[in-house]
């Protein structure tokens, strides 16, 4: 503590001992003669604070174009340098299948439409007309076909089913009489005859008896159970035979026509109530997914033949045209290359020490080589977060978009964009010249000479400052004439 107590002791000796040394200095230079290297009067003005940086003009937008669909180029509309308006048709791909393709769809969504009011529409008097008389007309076919009877063909295919039947059971039991025939075996066809056969003559059925006998085989025969099964089947099929037969001549009319008529009744009758009771929310779901459906094939078609299409995306120029009718256009790059020429900008590398001054809206001041007497307005549009680093060198790419003009400015020209980083008006002002800083302090002073003509030097409190002038906040007012004298006629030590 004591220490420190010293220390401070010393530095106000110190400080009294080069006060009085100066003191001492400007006195004796009262009398003496003083080169003025320059001078000025203390005015009011306005004060800047800017970053500037070069860069080349853009185009606000510069987009390339490209075909969606592939096929021949059979129309181009621009050449390059031409200007175009937002929604002309530049160039065009041959359409015919795509084309063809969308009026087909046009027609199914025709179609649709039309099926999905026919069902919101109310039902049309001769509609409701024409569908009851085709109930009508069913009805009276179910009436006739009920009543009609039995046709002789009918009965005649049922009779011979009869007698194919019995022939069946007939050679079925011959076929086991030979099978289990024994010697000594004598066959009696009596039981095998048909109705009306034991009417024949004795003698008739004795002398079949004998031929049959004799074509008989002498050898043992098989057992006559392992056919019963078989003749079984065959007296079934006689039965059903008979059963279809006795059916087919009671049956009063006519079934399958009856059952036809039936159908078309049904139908007539669905018909007749959806015309008069409207459609059901079920038919009326279907019709709009039929509709949405084919309105969703239009929507592709179309699409398809849009993309056969280069149509202009904005008010622009065509600075390149790579298209030739008959070929195909070029798969790597841009078949057009267009241009909005509304509007520019030009975008500069910002140091990384400077980039933190600015802001987006910041005015800009717009300096062209190719326009000597012309300086431009614009603002600061973009600030990218991250720099590009080039060897040592870290910048920001900072936008600048140049505001509406009619000078004659085009892509490519060089200009540099001074950006208003801070602005005053009417406040005292001084060049940097005449203002000495004090590294140890940080305090600034500036000569100012008096109406005697004697030189003083004042310590003044800078504010707003640029690489030319500063801002005095005070310590001067306006007026006062400022002087820039050799350096070391103010310096306290300078005898010492």
């Amino acid at each position: 503590m004591r220490k420190l107590l010293s220390y401070t002791v010393i530095a106000l000796v110190i400080a009294g001992v080069l006060l009085g040394a100066r003191e001492f200095r400007l006195q004796s230079r009262e009398t003496e003669t003083v080169e003025i290297l320059d001078q000025m009067v203390v005015e009011r003005g306005d004060l800047r604070v800017t970053v500037s940086a070069t860069g080349a003009v853009l185009p606000q937008r510069q987009v390339p174009l490209l075909f969606e669909a592939q096929g021949v180029v059979v129309e181009i509309n621009v050449a390059d340098g031409d200007q175009v308006r937002a929604g002309d048709v530049l160039a065009r791909l041959d359409t015919t299948e795509a084309q063809a393709t969308l009026d087909e769809a046009l027609v199914a969504l025709e179609v649709q439409r039309i099926a999905y009011d026919y069902l919101l529409s109310p039902p049309r008097p001769e509609d409701i007309a024409v569908a009851q008389a085709a109930l009508d007309s069913a009805l009276a076919s179910m009436n006739a076909a009920a009543s009609s009877g039995v046709s002789a063909q009918d009965s005649q295919i049922a009779a011979l089913q009869g007698e194919i039947a019995r022939n069946r059971l007939w050679q079925a039991q011959l076929q086991r009489d030979i099978a289990v025939n024994m010697p000594g075996y004598s066959p009696d066809i009596r039981g095998l005859l048909p109705d009306g056969g034991e009417n024949l003559p004795p003698e008739v059925i004795e002398q079949a008896n004998a031929a049959l006998a004799g074509l008989l085989p002498s050898a043992p025969g098989v057992d006559p159970a392992s056919f019963e099964a078989g003749l079984e089947q065959a007296q079934y099929g006689i039965e059903i035979a008979d059963s279809n037969y006795n059916a087919t001549l009671g049956r009063s009319g006519d079934t399958a026509g009856y059952s036809s008529a039936q159908a078309a009744a049904i139908a007539a009758q669905v018909a007749l109530d959806r015309l008069v009771n409207g459609a059901s929310e079920r038919d009326l779901e279907l019709a709009e997914i039929g509709l949405r459906q084919a309105e969703l094939a239009v929507e592709t078609a179309q699409l398809n033949l849009d993309r056969a299409t280069l149509v202009a995306p904005f008010d622009g120029v065509v600075v390149q045209n790579r298209l030739v009718v008959g070929e195909l256009p070029p798969a790597q790059t841009p078949a057009l290359l267009l241009l909005d020429l509304n509007g520019f900008f030009v975008d500069i590398a910002i140091d990384e020490t400077d980039v933190v001054d600015l802001a987006l809206d910041q005015p800009v001041e717009l300096d062209f080589d190719a326009l000597p007497d012309t300086l431009l307005s614009g603002r600061v549009t973009r600030i990218n977060q991250t720099p590009t680093v080039v060897g040592q060198l870290v910048s920001y790419p900072v936008r600048v978009a140049l505001d509406s003009t009619d000078q004659p400015v085009r892509v490519g020209m060089t200009a540099t964009a001074t950006v208003i980083v801070n602005e005053l008006n009417g406040v005292l002002t001084l060049p940097n010249r005449f203002i000495r800083l004090d590294r140890l302090t940080g305090s600034a002073f500036v000569s100012v000479q008096a109406v005697d003509g004697t030189f003083s030097e004042v310590q003044v409190e800078l504010g707003l400052r640029n690489e030319l002038e500063s801002e005095i906040v005070s310590g001067l007012t306006e007026g006062t004439r400022v002087v820039l004298l050799p350096r070391g006629t103010f310096d306290p030590i300078g005898d010492f």
